[in-house]
């Protein structure tokens, strides 16, 4: 009888000090809505950022009629505007794959060292800001900062777009 109590005892004494060490983990953290909001990229916060855009001209958007990549791009980014991110939150192989596609399927009659090297640009942004969205440690400011230079960057592609065919249009001589 004395043994079974003991080991009763003993029992009782170890379920105690093995119930007490999960105490602390079975708290829920719960999150206000400040938390939330100060993670969380809104329209607002896309709407804030300042820079100059622009749309492409008559002959610019002749020459991406075709280019599909362009369009699903410009459409892409019209969402991200909107603080719509799950393009840019995509698996980085299949950004990598979108960009060597939008590149290749560049129409000749753009293909200018020019529009090539802002092609370049825009690939470097795309890439960083997905890697922004996958990072865990990324701020919402360095997040921000991404968009941004992706918009700038889109932009800077839209702009030299333009520029080639005012160049064709206006005939401006060039030293051979």
């Amino acid at each position: 009888m004395m043994s079974g109590l003991k080991t009763f005892v003993i029992l009782i004494g170890f379920l105690v000090l093995t119930g007490c060490k999960d105490e602390g983990s079975h708290q829920i953290e719960v999150e206000t809505q400040e938390e939330i909001d100060a993670r969380t990229i809104s329209q607002k916060d896309v709407e804030a950022i300042k820079y100059i855009d622009y749309e492409l001209s008559a002959d610019s958007q002749k020459a991406v009629n075709d280019w599909q990549k362009y369009k699903d791009l410009n459409t892409q980014i019209d969402f991200l505007k909107r603080a719509d991110l799950s393009f840019f939150e995509k698996e980085r192989e299949l950004m990598r794959t979108f960009t060597s596609e939008f590149r290749s399927e560049m129409p000749v009659r753009l293909n200018t060292k020019e529009i090539s090297a802002r092609i370049t640009a825009l690939d470097t942004k795309l890439r960083k800001l997905n890697s922004l969205m996958h990072l865990s440690t990324s701020t919402k400011q360095e997040k921000l900062n991404g968009i941004e230079e992706l918009l700038i960057a889109f932009r800077n592609l839209k702009l030299q777009i333009n520029k080639k065919f005012e160049f064709e249009k206006n005939n401006v001589l060039r030293p051979e």
